[in-house]
């Protein structure tokens, strides 16, 4: 009995060992692409503040049969006026990105930038202190409601 126990739970183990996906995560620094250069630059275009970045650092999933990229993340040197600046592409079809920085007056910046029927569209968000302020702007043009 106790042999037909073993032998159930190892053939159960196998089986379900076999349905599941082994994922590997990469970090890999490459040049930027095409289509992410093109996004970059479209929106440096119209937003200053996001910079124009040449390397990449792509994260990457990867199940042994199909490789894909989750994000990738744009490097840039620090700006002398701030602490930290982070710029994400977020999905394959870069058309969106989204970026976070702190500058050293202690002021947080946020926000994503799409790609939309030919324009380029922005939420902002600022946090300074106890004030909050949070803007759109389409092709550079601030919207009010």
């Amino acid at each position: 009995m106790k042999k037909i126990t073993i032998l159930l739970f190892l053939v159960s183990s196998f089986v379900y060992s076999q349905n599941t996906d082994v994922k590997i995560f990469i970090e890999k620094t490459e040049t930027v692409n095409f289509d992410q250069y093109d996004l970059i630059k479209k929106v440096n275009q119209y937003y200053p503040d996001i910079f124009v970045s040449r390397n990449v650092t792509n994260y990457i999933s990867n199940n042994l049969k199909v490789q894909q990229i989750l994000f990738s993340q744009l490097i840039y040197e620090l700006p002398s006026d701030c602490e930290y600046y982070t710029v994400k592409i977020s999905d394959n079809t870069n058309t969106s990105l989204y970026y976070n920085y702190k500058l050293k007056d202690g002021t947080y910046i946020y926000g994503d930038v799409r790609l939309f029927n030919g324009g380029a569209i922005r939420t902002l968000f600022k946090v300074k202190d106890n004030e909050r302020v949070s803007r759109y702007y389409v092709n550079g043009i601030l919207k009010t409601q």
